[in-house]
C-alpha cells in the first residue's frame, strides 16, 4: 500500500489498520535555491523517513518575497536564539506604511511572478518524482496571517484592524485573489491538497468578532475553491490553547494539525486528542511538543515520542491519526530527532496492529 492509499483510507474510512507518520522542518540552505535543489532535499528527507505525506516547508515569507519586500536572509553566524525561534531573516523595510498604501495593495499575476513560479516548479518536480504515491501538500499562509510581515509586526497589524478595517478588507481581498490563483497553479502542478496556516487560530490575538470579519470569509472561500481537485487539505490550527475549533467545521479540509501536548499549558487546558476527537471525525495530525520534544539524545527523543504516541493513539481510538509535529520546528535540532517519529510509529504499528 502506498502512502497516498493509506491517507485516502484515513480520509474515507471510519477505521484503518495503522497510525501514520510525517515530519517536517525548514531547510533554509536550499528553500530558495530552485526546484532541482529543493526537491532533491525534500525527496531525501521523505524517503529516509517514509513519510505518509509531504508538507512542503517553504521559505516562510515567500508571499512577502513575491510582492517584492526588501528582506535580508541570514545564512551564517546565526545566533542560537534566532535558530530556536526560526527568525533567520530581517525586513529592511515594509511594503505597507499607511492606510492608503494598504488600500492600494495589488493582486499579483501568479503565472508571471518568479517567486510563485519557483514554488510551483518545486511542486511539479515532487509530483513528477512520486507520481501520486505520496500526497504533496504545499503550505498556504492564509491572507490575514501574512499582513504583519507587510506592515511591521502584529501590533501594527492590529492597529490597522482596529482603525482602518476597510483598508484591511481591500488588502485581504487582494491577497485572496492572488492565493486563489496560486492554489490552482499548485493543483495544476500536481499538488494533492494544501497545508493551510494562520496565526489567528486562537483567542490570543484576534477576538471572535475580529476573526469573523478578517479571517473566516476569506479562508472559507479559499479552501472551498479547491473542491473537486484537492482531496487532502489540512488546517494548521496554530497556538497552544483557546482554539477556535467551531469555525473550522466550515472549511473544506480533511485533517487538523495542532499542538496537543504543549509544555507551557496545563493538562486541563490542553486540546488533547481525546477532546478534539469528540469534536470532529476528520483525520488528526499531531503528537509532539515543538519546543521541547526534539532535544536530547536520540534514545531520549524516541522514548518521549513512544509515550506520546501511545496516549494519542489510544485517545484517537480509530487509528485515523498521523503522528507528527504540531507546528514548525526549531532550526537547532538534529534532523534525526524528527526521524524518530517514523521509528516509534513503525514500532507501535508492529506491536498493536501486526
Amino acid at each position: 500500500m502506498t502512502a497516498a492509499e493509506r491517507i485516502r483510507q484515513m480520509v474515507e474510512s471510519e477505521r484503518v489498520d495503522a497510525v501514520g507518520a510525517s515530519g517536517w522542518y525548514h531547510t533554509p540552505e536550499c528553500d530558495r535555491a530552485g526546484a532541482e535543489a529543493f526537491s532533491r532535499r525534500i525527496i531525501g528527507i521523505t524517503d529516509h523517513s517514509r513519510w505518509d505525506f509531504i508538507k512542503i516547508m517553504p521559505n516562510g515569507i515567500y508571499m512577502q518575497e513575491a510582492h517584492g519586500s526588501d528582506i535580508e536572509y541570514l545564512s551564517k553566524d546565526i545566533p542560537p536564539e534566532r535558530l530556536r525561534s526560526k527568525m533567520i531573516f530581517n525586513f529592511r523595510s515594509y511594503l505597507v506604511n499607511s492606510p492608503e498604501e494598504m488600500a492600494r495593495f495589488p493582486v499579483l499575476d501568479v503565472k508571471s511572478n518568479p517567486v510563485f513560479q519557483r514554488e510551483t516548479a518545486l511542486v511539479r518536480a515532487l509530483a513528477d518524482h512520486y507520481k501520486g504515491t505520496v500526497p504533496i501538500l504545499p503550505t498556504i499562509f492564509l491572507p490575514a496571517h501574512t499582513i504583519p510581515e507587510f506592515v511591521g509586526g502584529i501590533p501594527k497589524a492590529r492597529w490597522y484592524f482596529e482603525n482602518h478595517p476597510d483598508a484591511v478588507d481591500h488588502m485581504l481581498q487582494a491577497l485572496y485573489e492572488t492565493e486563489r490563483q496560486l492554489l490552482q497553479a499548485y493543483l495544476d502542478a500536481g499538488a494533492d491538497g494544501f497545508f493551510f496556516a494562520t496565526r489567528y487560530s486562537n483567542a490570543g490575538i484576534l477576538s471572535r468578532d475580529e476573526f469573523e470579519r478578517f479571517c473566516l470569509p476569506y479562508e472559507v472561500r479559499l479552501t472551498e475553491s479547491t473542491k473537486g481537485r484537492a482531496w487532502f487539505n489540512m488546517m494548521h490550527i496554530h497556538g497552544v490553547k483557546d482554539f477556535y475549533w467551531d469555525y473550522y467545521d466550515k472549511y473544506f479540509v480533511q485533517a487538523y494539525n495542532w499542538e496537543n501536548v504543549p509544555a507551557s499549558v496545563p493538562e486541563e487546558e490542553r486540546a488533547t486528542v481525546a477532546r478534539v476527537r469528540e469534536l470532529t471525525d476528520r483525520v488528526l495530525v499531531t503528537g509532539t511538543d515543538q519546543v521541547n520534544d526534539f532535544y536530547g539524545s536520540l534514545e531520549e527523543v524516541r522514548e518521549r515520542f513512544a509515550q506520546r504516541l501511545e496516549r494519542a493513539a489510544k485517545e484517537s481510538g480509530d487509528n485515523r491519526l498521523i503522528f507528527a509535529p504540531g507546528c514548525s520546528l526549531p532550526l537547532d535540532i538534529d534532523p534525526e530527532s524528527v526521524h524518530q517519529i517514523r521509528v516509534v510509529v513503525d514500532a507501535y504499528n508492529a506491536s498493536h496492529n501486526g
